[in-house]
C-alpha cells in the first residue's frame, strides 16, 4: 500500500464551522502504516549502528582507541552495575 492509497481511505471529521478537527483512519490502513514505520525505524537504527561501528573501526585503525582486555571490560561492567557481580 502506498501513502497515496492510504490517504485516499482517510476521512476527516469537521466541526460546525467546517474546520477539520479529527482524522479517521481505517484499522487495516493504520496497522499497515505502523508496520511501515517500524520497518523504517529498524532500517535507520541499522544505518546508525553501522555508522557507529565504522567510526570506531576508523579510530581504532588511526590509533585513537585504547584497547582493553575482556577481563578489564567485564570488571568495568560489573562495577557500573551493567553485569551481575
Amino acid at each position: 500500500m502506498t501513502i497515496t492509497d492510504a490517504l485516499a481511505t482517510v476521512r476527516y471529521v469537521s466541526d460546525t464551522k467546517g474546520d477539520k478537527t479529527d482524522v479517521l483512519v481505517p484499522l487495516p490502513v493504520w496497522e499497515a502504516l505502523l508496520g511501515s514505520w517500524n520497518q523504517l525505524i529498524e532500517l535507520l537504527e541499522d544505518q546508525e549502528d553501522r555508522a557507529i561501528l565504522q567510526e570506531w573501526l576508523q579510530k581504532r585503525a588511526d590509533g585513537e582507541i585504547e584497547m582493553i582486555s575482556l577481563e578489564s571490560l567485564e570488571q568495568e561492567l560489573v562495577a557500573d552495575g551493567l553485569l551481575p557481580g
